[in-house]
């Protein structure tokens, strides 16, 4: 198996990035490939005390697509950017997967441009995997790829999301819900009635409407769909949530010699509470409905969010989802869909 990573789009200097993917490679045994400027990845794998051979190489990138450029005209103007040369390598065969941390505009777009959608799929959907109190994982799609949806748009969110839950987390015949402000039926915008009303009629185990403060708790659905606009808030309100609790504790507890005397009982418990909370440790967001495999790591990632957004890439390309999507809406499509 050999992963492209993208070192040079994120928020983290390169060396973060690379130390991510050095640890990634020994720990899985499979190649990485960095994308970026040749000299800046070389000395970044010397200070990982890694160089090229066997399982790194290098793919020279000479531009780079800022956070703040407009996705399009960024991925147009700059043919030899690390987006487009890592995407160009999946359309290719040169790699099995591609993973950025880069401008999620951009990576979309450049995806469209590259690789080309799905059949059937009239709009790409970013899906995150969640952790839950209890330790089981559920699937959020769109999280920020489509922010202008319809209600077709959900129903075919809902299938790529059901196809990833059994590709990744293998879990089979997944229940389905969609977002929305109140669980009772016929709650929610327009969007929402909408395409509540088409999931019914699918070939799903759709079960209504569920409310994102039961999601990390709770845990009443598998998959969750909304539109990218909607999941892309959830996704951030719960980072600034679980950074705005572990500081608050930290506060807290610093203000009192009591109360350090008692964290310090309880510091294994609150470390395993925040791992367990945090999505980026889980990996990055699949890009579902592209031919190619596509994961988005968050901007901020670092080394640890990179081994994490490259196992997802790895268990993405060893569930063979590429293959199980299309398969998915052939049948959808024979479905009457």
């Amino acid at each position: 198996m050999r992963i492209v990573l993208d070192v040079m789009g994120g928020d983290r200097p390169p060396v973060e990035l690379v130390s991510g993917g050095v640890d990634a490679a020994r720990r899985g045994g499979f190649e990485v490939r960095f994308v970026g400027a040749p000299d800046v990845i070389r000395e970044a794998l010397a200070a990982c005390s890694a160089r090229e051979g066997e399982r790194f190489s290098v793919l020279a990138a000479s531009q780079v697509v800022r956070m703040d450029e407009r996705p399009v005209r960024a991925v147009r103007s700059k043919r030899d950017s690390s987006v487009i040369k890592g995407l160009e390598a999946v359309r290719q065969g040169d790699a099995d997967a591609f993973v950025s941390p880069g401008n999620t505009g951009a990576i979309v777009a450049g995806a469209l441009f590259t690789l080309g959608r799905l059949p059937s799929i009239p709009r790409p959907a970013l899906a995150a995997v969640l952790p839950s109190v209890s330790g089981r994982e559920f699937v959020i799609v769109d999280v920020g790829a489509t922010v202008d949806c319809t209600p077709t748009h959900l129903l075919h969110n809902a299938l790529m999301g059901a196809t990833y839950a059994d590709a990744l987390l293998g879990i089979e015949d997944p229940t389905i819900g969609i977002l929305s402000v109140g669980s009772e039926r016929g709650k929610g915008d327009r969007l929402v009635v909408r395409a509540a009303a088409l999931l019914d009629k699918a070939p799903f185990r759709f079960v209504g409407n569920v409310e994102g403060h039961h999601l990390l708790t709770d845990r009443p659905v598998d998959v969750v769909v909304t539109d990218g606009f909607s999941g892309n808030v959830f996704l951030k309100a719960i980072e600034g949530g679980v950074t705005a609790v572990t500081a608050l504790l930290r506060s807290s507890i610093s203000s009192r010699v009591r109360l350090k005397l008692g964290a310090a009982l309880l510091r294994p418990a609150f470390h395993k509470l925040r791992q367990s909370l945090d999505y980026q440790r889980r990996g990055g967001a699949a890009l579902l409905g592209v031919q190619g495999t596509v994961i988005i790591a968050h901007g901020r990632s670092d080394s640890a969010a990179i081994v994490g957004a490259i196992d997802i890439a790895r268990r993405a390309v060893n569930g063979k989802i590429l293959g199980r999507l299309t398969r998915g809406l052939d049948g959808w499509e024979h479905h009457g869909g």
